[in-house]
């Protein structure tokens, strides 16, 4: 099992060695990468404390083993095992026990934290330890843990043990602490500010997909074969992001899709099927000319005739019909179901 992992992994690196120019992959037997940050964020080393650092490049901070990682007035994103995220809110922290992929543990020490995971490795384990529970994360889920008040599981799926007594908590339901653990149920489409501002980030992280696994497909060979997802940098986004493997196609539990190489082949042939040349096609009694619209993102029809259609002559005596007046100031767009001009100037 270990050797067919090493050999996927190396695998994965010279696969991507491939794109180097574009981008590259955290291939790291390790979880724990200070992904982003806003306000005050530091690390804790036993009785040293410092601001993290945030680097250009691709290079990020890493935990290690024993660290601690706090906000005061600030967020920070973590990114845990592929396809895993960690986010902290204000005045709160967690603990690094372990950063082994195949049994990474953290505990929050204090205040709140949102997990999201849109995959897990079947070799691989998160656990976040929380009071005197442990939430262990096998499936897709999105969950909020709160060293106050509780466990929240906004979507999908955990598995909590407290008590002494396992359990599965699923969608809409609570786990609240001072209570002996008693489970309730919530409303799980009320959010808070850390639930609204994770939101946008896995909206950030969604759109960096779509161009990273693109640069994979088109600059390197053999990456939809492997069997395990990884992270990877997109210089022109400036931030890492999730690329499944194979055909796999993730959806995060807010929402957005993660697409692999494989995948997202589909995605760039439907876009260039709909900014295809001029579609002519001839029908009974005229042309159906249809020809891309950049300006308007729509396709637009020059000619939709079916012949010359003769009109009565007005009979004897009664006034002709004068032709209306063309608008004001419209001049070209006369006609135009737009009501603007057809050129850039327009939008």
């Amino acid at each position: 099992m270990e050797i067919t992992k090493i050999v996927s992994r190396l695998s994965l690196i010279a696969a991507l060695a491939a794109c180097a120019a574009y981008g590259q992959s955290v291939i790291s037997a390790k979880a724990g990468v200070v992904h982003y940050t806003e306000g005050d964020v530091t690390i804790a080393s036993g009785t040293e404390r410092s601001p993290v650092e945030m680097k250009t490049g691709g290079r990020y901070t890493d935990l290690k083993d024993g660290q601690e990682l706090s906000t005061g007035e600030g967020r920070v994103e973590v990114l845990l095992n592929p396809g895993v995220f960690l986010r902290m809110g204000e005045n709160s922290a967690v603990k690094m026990i372990s950063t082994r992929l195949s049994d990474t543990r953290l505990e929050l020490t204090r205040g709140i934290a949102l997990v999201e995971v849109a995959e897990v490795s079947k070799d691989n384990a998160v656990t976040m330890i929380v009071k005197d529970a442990a939430v262990t994360f096998s499936k897709m889920a999105l969950v909020r843990m709160d060293v106050d008040s509780g466990i929240r599981i906004y979507k999908g799926e955990a598995q909590v043990m407290a008590g002494g007594t396992p359990q599965i908590l699923k969608e809409g339901r609570e786990m609240q602490f001072g209570t002996g653990f008693t489970v309730a149920k919530f409303d799980a489409r009320v959010g808070d500010p850390l639930y609204r501002w994770a939101n946008r980030r896995a909206e950030y992280l969604a759109m960096a997909n779509i161009a990273s696994a693109n640069m994979v497909r088109q600059n390197s060979t053999g990456f939809s074969y492997l069997n395990t997802g990884g992270w990877f940098y997109n210089p022109f986004f400036g931030m890492y992001t999730y690329l499944p493997v194979g055909n796999g196609m993730y959806r995060s539990p807010f929402g957005y899709m993660y697409y692999s190489p494989g995948r997202v082949s589909r995605y760039y042939q439907s876009f260039q099927q709909a900014v295809a040349p001029s579609i002519n096609s001839g029908f009974a009694g005229g042309q159906n000319n249809r020809t891309w619209n950049s300006d308007n993102g729509y396709y637009t029809t020059s000619s939709r005739s079916a012949g010359a259609v003769s009109m009565p002559a007005p009979s004897a005596g009664a006034p002709a019909a004068s032709a209306p007046a063309a608008p004001a100031g419209r001049g070209a767009d006369v006609g135009t179901a737009r009501g603007g001009g057809s050129g850039s100037s327009g939008k």
